[in-house]
C-alpha cells in the first residue's frame, strides 16, 4: 500500500499539493491529467527522486518521506524506458540485481524466469540498440521487476507504441498486481488505457487531485466539472434545477429544458456524452425516458464512429452528438437524449 499524507513539494515553478491519496496493496492504480498537471512529479514524490517539502510518504505502513530511493523498495520506469543501449537485455535486466548484491546463480535463475513470464527469453542476448519500442517496454518492465518491488511506477509506459502492440501488451500489464505482488500506479494521457488496466482512477489539475474513485464511475458519473470535460463530455451546460413529481427539470435558457433523474434544485451542470445523443431527421414520438430538442446542424466531421455533429439549439445552446448519418449543415434535425445517461454536477462543480 502507497499512503501520500498531506504531501507537498515545492519545485521552481510549480506546487504538488497538498496531496492526500491512498493506493491500495496489489491494484493497478491509473493517474489521468493534462500535460504540466503533476502526474509525473507524483511518481517520483514516491520513488523517493522529489524531497517532500511538507507532509509523508507511507509504503506498507512504513515512513519513507526521508528514505533515499534506493531504500524504499520501488522501481520506476520512466517514460523513455532507460534502457542500456551499449548491453545485452541480459545485461539491463541484472542490473538491479548487482547493484543488490545478489549472487551470480541466483541472478540468472531471476532473469531466465522474468523474462520467461514476459515472454522475452530469446531477446537475451540481443544488444538493447537493436530492440523494436514494444521489445524495449519489456524488457524495462522486466528489470523493473526482476528485484521484486512492493511498488511499481509506469510514466506513460505505451506512449511510444503503436496501437497493436499497446493492445497485446495491455493484458500483460493487468496481470501484474496479481503475478508479483505488486502496487502499480500508472500515468498515461490514454482515456481507454486507463478503463481497460484501473482498478482505482485518480484524476490530478494544477497539482492536486481533483478526482478519485471507481474508474466506472469517474468516466461516466464524475463529482466535478473538470472531470467531466477532461474526461470527454463535450457537453457541459449550465442550468437552473427544479424538482419535479418525477425527476428534475433543468432548464438551459431560452426555453429549453431537459429532464432528468434524482432530485436536484439550484444551480447545476448538466453533462452529455455525444454519444448518448441520438440524432434524428424526422419527428419522433417523446415520451417519460426521452427529451427531445430541435435544432439545426451547423458542422459535421467525419471520425472512426460515424459522424460528430454539431447542432445549434438556439443562440445560446449548442450540442454535438455522434451520428451514423451525415447530416448536412443547414439541416434541420431532432436530438434525442435519454434522462437516464445525463449526468448533472450540483453547484459549481
Amino acid at each position: 500500500m502507497v499512503e501520500l499524507r498531506g504531501v507537498t513539494v515545492h519545485l521552481r515553478y510549480f506546487i504538488f499539493g497538498p496531496v492526500n491519496v491512498v493506493f491500495k496493496r496489489n491494484t493497478y492504480n491509473m493517474v489521468l491529467g493534462p500535460t504540466g498537471s503533476g502526474k509525473s512529479t507524483l511518481l517520483k514524490v514516491i520513488a523517493g527522486i522529489y524531497r517532500v517539502s511538507e507532509g509523508s510518504v507511507y509504503i506498507d505502513g512504513a515512513d519513507v518521506t526521508n528514505e533515499p530511493p534506493e531504500n524504499r523498495d520501488v522501481s520506476y520506469v520512466p517514460q523513455g524506458y532507460a534502457i542500456f543501449d551499449h548491453m545485452t537485455v541480459y545485461e539491463n535486466i541484472e542490473y538491479g540485481l548487482k547493484l543488490r548484491g545478489v549472487p551470480r546463480g541466483e541472478r540468472r535463475r531471476l532473469i531466465q524466469e522474468i523474462a520467461r513470464d514476459l515472454g522475452i527469453e530469446y531477446l537475451l542476448s540481443r544488444r538493447a540498440v537493436n530492440l523494436s519500442g514494444g521489445e524495449q517496454q519489456r524488457v524495462a518492465l522486466a528489470r523493473a521487476l526482476v528485484v521484486r518491488p512492493r511498488v511499481l511506477l509506469l510514466d506513460e509506459p505505451l506512449s511510444m507504441l503503436d496501437r497493436d502492440t499497446r493492445e497485446r501488451i495491455i493484458p500483460l500489464l493487468r496481470e501484474l498486481p496479481g503475478m508479483y505482488g505488486v502496487t502499480v500506479i500508472h500515468v498515461t494521457h490514454d482515456w481507454d488505457e486507463a478503463y481497460s488496466l484501473a482498478d482505482k482512477l485518480l484524476v490530478i489539475n494544477e497539482g492536486k487531485v481533483v478526482e478519485e474513485g471507481d474508474p466506472e464511475q469517474v468516466f461516466t458519473r464524475p463529482n466535478r466539472v473538470f472531470t467531466a470535460r477532461f474526461l470527454g463530455f463535450q457537453n457541459v451546460i449550465k442550468g437552473f434545477a427544479e424538482r419535479t413529481e418525477n425527476g428534475s427539470l433543468v432548464r438551459l435558457g431560452d426555453g429549453i429544458s431537459l429532464n432528468v433523474n434524482g432530485e436536484v434544485d439550484g444551480e447545476v451542470y448538466v453533462c452529455i456524452r455525444p454519444e448518448w445523443i441520438e440524432v434524428l431527421g424526422v419527428d419522433d414520438d417523446n415520451n417519460d425516458h426521452y427529451n427531445v430538442i430541435r435544432g439545426v446542424v451547423h458542422e459535421i466531421i467525419k471520425n472512426r464512429l460515424g459522424y460528430s455533429v454539431l447542432v445549434t439549439v438556439n443562440n445560446e445552446l449548442s450540442l454535438i452528438a455522434l451520428s451514423r448519418i451525415a447530416f448536412k449543415p443547414g439541416e434541420r434535425v431532432l436530438l434525442r437524449i435519454p434522462r437516464d445517461n445525463i449526468h448533472v454536477i450540483r453547484g459549481d462543480g
